[in-house]
C-alpha cells in the first residue's frame, strides 16, 4: 500500500500543464481529490469548487498520473477509493491545512485569526462551561466564523465534521490528539424530601436501596457505576433512570425522583438554597474530565491551537472553589 507524507512531494499552487515532474503535486487536483471523497464523486465535487466536471476528470487523472496510482474506483454505477487512494487521503488532507493555514498566517497579523472554526461539545460543556468564554474569544478573533454544535451525537473528525471535539470520554477518539481542558467535580444529591422517605445512606451497601439518575446514557443494563476516587463502584440500584443531560437530572433530582451524580457546578446554586442535599458527603468522587481533540494534521492549525489556549487558560479555577457540603 502506498504511503505519502508531506517530504515525499512538492506542493505547487501555480498553474502547471500535464508534464508537471513525477514528484509535483498541483493544489487544485489535491484539492479536487479531497472534494471528491467528501461530496461522494466528482459530479458533486466539480458543482462544489464551480468547476466543469471534464476539467474535474482532467485533474484527478492528473494527480493518479503524477502518483502512479488509481486513486478511485468511478463508473456510472460505482464509486470508491481504491486502496492507495484511502492510503492518500489522510496525506491530501495534512497537505490542504498546512496550505491553508500558511496561507492564513501570510494574509493576516499574528492575532488576526480568519476562516471558520467548527467545534463540537457536549450540552453540559457547551452551556456551562464554554458558553462564558466564548464572547472574550470571539472579541479576540472578529474575522473568525465559530461554529457551536452541541449534543451527545458522534462525530468524524476524519470526514471534517468538526475542527475540535470537547468530550467528557476519549473513547473512540485513540488516535486525535487529547488535551484536558477541564476537571469538573462531581457530586451526588438528592432532594430533602427523597431522602426522608428512603432508608438513611451510612456506607456504600445502602446505595442499593435507592434510586439513581445518571449520565451515561449510553451504558446498557440497570449497572450504577459511582466513579470513587480510588476505583469505580457498581451498584445495582432499586431504580435506574439516564439520561445524557445533566440539566434533565438536576430537575428530577429537585422533583424528588433519586439520587443525582451530576457536575458540581450545575447543583451548586440547589445545595445552596436547600433544593438539593448532598448524599455521603465523606465519599471522595473521581472529577469529570474534559477533553479538547482534534486531528493530528490540524496539530500546527493556529485557529485550533488559539481556540484550545483561549479555554485552557479560561478554565483554570482554584481546587476547592465549591465545598461539597451546604
Amino acid at each position: 500500500m502506498m504511503k505519502m507524507s508531506l517530504n515525499d512531494v512538492d506542493v505547487r499552487t501555480e498553474n502547471l500543464n500535464s508534464n508537471a515532474g513525477a514528484q509535483d503535486l498541483i493544489l487544485p487536483d489535491v484539492r479536487l481529490f479531497v472534494k471528491a471523497v467528501e461530496a461522494g464523486g466528482l459530479m458533486h465535487a466539480a458543482a462544489a469548487l464551480g468547476i466543469p466536471k471534464a476539467t474535474a476528470s482532467r485533474q484527478l487523472k492528473r494527480l493518479e498520473s503524477t502518483l502512479g496510482h488509481l486513486l478511485m474506483h468511478r463508473s456510472a454505477h460505482r464509486f470508491g477509493l481504491t486502496d492507495e487512494g484511502r492510503s492518500f487521503l489522510s496525506a491530501a488532507r495534512d497537505i490542504l491545512v498546512a496550505v491553508d493555514d500558511a496561507m492564513a498566517q501570510r494574509a493576516s497579523t499574528s492575532d488576526d485569526l480568519r476562516g471558520r472554526l467548527r467545534v463540537s461539545a457536549s450540552s453540559y460543556f457547551g452551556r456551562d462551561l464554554l458558553a462564558p468564554h466564548l464572547p472574550a474569544f470571539m472579541a479576540a478573533h472578529p474575522r473568525l466564523e465559530i461554529t457551536v454544535r452541541l449534543g451527545s451525537h458522534k462525530v468524524d473528525l476524519s470526514r471534517e465534521e468538526a475542527d475540535v471535539l470537547i468530550r467528557a470520554s476519549r473513547e473512540g477518539c485513540e488516535d486525535l490528539v487529547a488535551r484536558r481542558v477541564a476537571s469538573e467535580p462531581l457530586v451526588l444529591c438528592a432532594a430533602p424530601s427523597y431522602l426522608e422517605q428512603h432508608p438513611a445512606i451510612k456506607d456504600l451497601e445502602d446505595l442499593a436501596q435507592h434510586a439513581f439518575l445518571a449520565c451515561d446514557a449510553e451504558r446498557p443494563g440497570q449497572e450504577m457505576i459511582i466513579p470513587i476516587a480510588s476505583r469505580e463502584h457498581s451498584v445495582l440500584p432499586a431504580g435506574l433512570f439516564r439520561s445524557n443531560d445533566p440539566e434533565l437530572l438536576l430537575r428530577l433530582a429537585c422533583a424528588a425522583k433519586g439520587i443525582a451524580l451530576i457536575p458540581l457546578l450545575l447543583a451548586k446554586p440547589q445545595i445552596e438554597d436547600g433544593s438539593l442535599l448532598v448524599v455521603f458527603p465523606a465519599l471522595e468522587l473521581r472529577p469529570m474530565e474534559f477533553d479538547l481533540m482534534y486531528l493530528p494534521g490540524k496539530r500546527n492549525s493556529r485557529k485550533v491551537r488559539a481556540f484550545a489556549d483561549h479555554l485552557l487558560c479560561a478554565l483554570k479555577r482554584p481546587p476547592g472553589l465549591f465545598p461539597l457540603a451546604a
